[in-house]
């Protein structure tokens, strides 16, 4: 009796290594196709849909908030210099407000009060994108096969959307300067006034945005990083000869 337990400690142990490598191999791995090949570009690009709702939730939440909050102010410091201005100038000045300024002042701040209220309605109406819901041909693709060549074309349409944005946009911040200074000059004749009055100062305060132009045109947008994540990826895993 005592043989045989001893027999089966010693078969236990010896197949312990056997057991562990049977359970290691059972673990989840990434999806691959009927080839063997593994979905990198669908792995990619089912995270990247997933990633995008959980951070436009984010920025939409923060954007409401900001809009809102902003929008408050705005309107409380209206009421509050159309209400208690004069005595709040008093304290300051030792005279009440100016009639004319407190008026302007308070339209002012009311005007900004009420749009930024508004934009956050429109913000809170405006839905975020469904990437899984926009391309379900591409998550209900039953051939592997089919699914990542379809999850190649979506990473290179999303990247060339994200070249076309920077660019786009270093272009209107170039061009808006120009715009503003025609604009003025458009003010300036209607006024009977000389076309260049404040021309350089109306340019140069809608300049600053140019920079912001410059950057964006030399950073690569997200989905153009994602796809090169994919080009390396793939280069990686089957060769640059590929």
């Amino acid at each position: 009796m005592k043989q045989k337990l001893l027999a089966l400690f010693i078969a236990g142990i010896i197949s312990l290594p056997a057991l562990a490598e049977t359970e290691s191999t059972a673990l989840p791995v990434a999806p691959r196709t009927e080839k063997g090949n593994p979905e990198i570009a669908y792995h990619l690009f089912s995270n990247w849909a997933d990633n995008y709702q959980v951070e436009a939730k984010k920025r939409k939440t923060i954007a409401e908030a900001f809009l809102f909050s902003s929008g408050a102010l705005a309107l409380g410091g209206a009421a509050l210099t159309w209400y208690d201005g004069d005595s709040i100038s008093k304290k300051c000045n030792g005279s009440p407000m100016d009639p004319e300024f407190k008026q302007d002042l308070t339209m002012g701040l009311g005007i900004t009060g009420g749009a930024l209220i508004l934009s956050g309605f429109i913000v809170s109406a405006l839905p975020i994108k469904d990437y899984r819901a926009i391309y379900a041909d591409v998550f209900e693709e039953k051939d592997p096969e089919v699914r990542e060549a379809m999850s190649v074309s979506v990473l290179r349409y999303q990247a060339d959307k994200g070249k076309e944005k920077r660019i786009s946009s270093f272009i209107w911040s170039c061009a808006l300067p120009f715009f503003v200074g025609a604009v003025a000059i458009g003010v300036n004749v209607s006024n009977d006034d000389k076309w260049s009055k404040g021309l350089l100062s109306s340019m140069g305060n809608s300049s600053w945005g140019m920079a912001g132009g410059v950057v964006s045109l030399f950073t690569k947008s997200p989905e153009e990083r994602l796809y090169e994540r994919y080009l390396n990826t793939r280069d990686a895993y089957y060769g640059t000869n590929r």
